[in-house]
């Protein structure tokens, strides 16, 4: 289960940190156009409402990626438990609470001598 565990991690990093570097390469490639757009004087204003547009939608876009990635990787964590718990036999440590097969629940009988 660890292997999935590592891997599910691996991708979740990856989604994350490429999507930060696909942002800010978008970003990057959008500005010298709208740098020299700028420059146009009567262009200026509506250039610059263009561009925090475009650059609030953007990153808007890669936080959803994100965050659904989290929200991804939180249900294989609890899938994975899940499948790790069918898997352990009852009785195991975790398995059923630490009881041995036909003791009471809870442990060993206080009153008994």
């Amino acid at each position: 289960m660890e292997r999935w565990r590592g891997l599910k991690n691996l991708v979740e990093d990856a989604v994350d940190h490429g999507s930060r570097a696909v942002e800010r390469l978008q970003k990057h490639a959008a500005k010298l156009p709208f740098d020299l757009l700028e420059q146009i004087p009567p262009l200026r204003a509506p250039v610059r409402g263009v561009r925090l547009i475009h650059d609030t939608t953007l990153s808007g876009v890669h936080q959803a990626i994100r965050l659904v990635n989290r929200a991804v990787g939180g249900t294989v964590d609890v899938v994975l438990d899940l499948v790790e718990q069918k898997r352990q036999p009852p009785g195991a440590p975790d398995g059923g609470a630490g009881d041995a097969p036909g003791a009471p629940p809870g442990g060993p009988d206080p009153t008994a001598p």
